[in-house]
């Protein structure tokens, strides 16, 4: 049996190489490599990482860059594949850039009357 003495992650190390030697009394010996893949589970968090955000903004300007971010996962697979979404009713869109960089920007023209925060 292989036991444990300490929990495995998969974002330090992804596999294990392991050579056993079983030796007699005699002097001889037998050898065997037992390899283990670490199967990666859902243990991070998606992380924000914001580059820059402006504040306050014009009212009358659409299509306002508000801020720019970068989100990453350290989970593979599908446990780190990241949507991101704004509610429908708020008047911001996403934009998605490269290396998972995003933009916040104004969908259409802000009305500080109606609603000064957001």
């Amino acid at each position: 049996d292989i036991t444990l003495t300490a929990p495995l992650d998969f974002e330090t190390i992804e596999s294990y190489s392991i050579i056993i030697q079983a030796t007699d009394g005699g002097g001889l010996f037998g050898k065997s490599t037992v390899r283990i893949q670490v199967m990666d589970v859902n243990d991070n968090a998606p992380e924000i990482t914001v580059s820059s955000i402006t504040s306050p903004i014009p009212e009358s300007t659409p299509e306002t860059v508000v801020m720019v971010f970068r989100i990453r996962d350290r989970d593979s697979g599908d446990n780190g594949k990241i949507v991101c979404s704004v509610p429908e009713d708020l008047p911001f869109v996403l934009k998605s850039s490269v290396n998972n960089y995003y933009t916040l920007e104004t969908e259409r023209p802000l009305d500080r009357e109606s609603r000064a925060e957001y």
